[in-house]
């Protein structure tokens, strides 16, 4: 029997890779249900293609454009958490962008089913109430990320080693090469210039900043039950290993492929089993340089930053996560510069907070934070 997916975010790169991995295993799995929040150009012809049962459109004006549109497939119009609760399915595949990603994992969690996560902000701002919830319904959290996958692939070969650190490697970015003092003067269209990898502007943006880095730092404490001291980022520009782990004995174990999304999507649809890829496998002789350089938490202020909220705790990432967001999409817009973007993060989460982290408080801080946030943006 074909598994059932749920995509949310079908129409995004996670969602699009994942519609690629489902077409070449289509005898295996089949799409329930897909979601977009504006692109519905995108999603008619995945609807054509997959004929999923139901669709949800976030975007008001979308959702209306599409109803003039002579297509009669199921629409459902509650929110995106619910979405989830309604929809019958096997596997949610949550690719969606921010903190709305949050409560549907939540609701998918709720029904004992398998996540396979590329929503960074589900476990950075809810890693602790997320594993508590896996338990408690018994449910599957398998990471999409390249850098979570990786390490999730290496310790599924050893499961009773005693890890000494995990090694996330980092592209480096676009700014890998420029002296801290220029980065004042980079624009939205410099930033968009990933070197490697081809993502979404939110997602890119944050790596140019290294916000995203930060982020799987935090994703990672949760996903591998580890202290902030045993997590390590490096520069990696190839973007050929995409995590290590090194062991107690000394000894360093490295996930290695092609930058293609689709090799740990297909992991996180198969898995626990291992199956041969359609998809083009790397040549290693084709690749004459590995290299590895040193962080620069000096530069990459945001990294270092991401670290600290991750320490604190409780609401601290949730904090740094609505902050972020807002002045990453306001950076896209041009109405910051690229520089004010770690000022004002910095700013709004340099606060001493004691409250307890429930998932109403991360909905309340959430909303708090962002009109905070909006308001020291108009200040500028």
């Amino acid at each position: 029997m074909k598994k059932k997916i749920l995509i949310l975010g079908s129409t995004g790169s996670i969602g699009n890779n994942t519609c690629s991995v489902i077409r070449e295993f289509n005898k295996d799995f089949e799409i329930a249900g897909i979601s977009t929040n504006s692109k519905i150009d995108i999603l008619q012809k995945q609807i054509e293609e997959f004929n999923p049962k139901i669709v949800h459109i976030y975007s008001k004006e979308a959702l209306n454009n599409f109803k003039n549109t002579k297509n009669k497939i199921n629409i459902y119009e509650g929110s995106i958490a619910e979405f989830v609760r309604d929809t019958d399915f096997d596997i949610l595949v949550n690719a969606l962008t921010g903190y709305v990603g949050f409560l549907p994992t939540i609701e998918a969690i709720k029904k004992g089913k398998t996540i396979a996560l590329a929503n960074k902000e589900t476990l950075v701002i809810g890693g602790d109430i997320i594993n508590e919830l896996l338990k408690k319904y018994n449910a599957n959290l398998i990471p999409i990320d390249s850098e979570h996958s990786a390490i999730f692939q290496i310790l599924r070969h050893f499961k009773d080693a005693q890890i000494s650190k995990v090694i996330i490697t980092a592209s480096g970015g676009p700014f890998f090469k420029t002296p801290k003092e220029e980065l004042k003067n980079v624009t939205v269209e410099m930033a968009l210039k990933h070197p490697t990898w081809k993502m979404g502007g939110k997602i890119t943006i944050d790596s140019a900043t290294m916000m995203n880095k930060g982020f799987e730092v935090i994703e990672a404490h949760h996903l591998f039950n580890l202290d902030y001291d045993k997590i390590e980022t490096i520069i990696h520009p190839q973007s050929l290993i995409h995590s290590m782990v090194e062991f107690v004995d000394g000894e360093i174990y490295a996930q290695i492929g092609k930058n293609d999304m689709r090799l740990p999507i297909q992991h996180a649809l198969t898995y626990p089993e291992i199956i041969n890829t359609p998809f083009e496998k790397l040549k290693l002789h084709e690749h004459s340089e590995i290299n590895f350089y040193k962080m620069d938490f000096d530069k990459f202020i945001m990294l270092k930053l991401a670290y600290e909220c991750g320490k604190k705790g409780g609401l601290y990432p949730c904090i740094l996560n609505a902050a972020n967001e807002i002045c990453v999409y306001s950076f896209l817009d041009k109405k910051i510069g690229f520089t004010d973007i770690f000022d004002i993060v910095h700013k709004i989460c340099d606060r001493e907070i004691n409250i307890p982290l429930t998932i109403e408080n991360i909905i309340k801080t959430d909303r708090e934070i962002r009109e905070e946030t909006l308001k020291e943006i108009v200040v500028l």
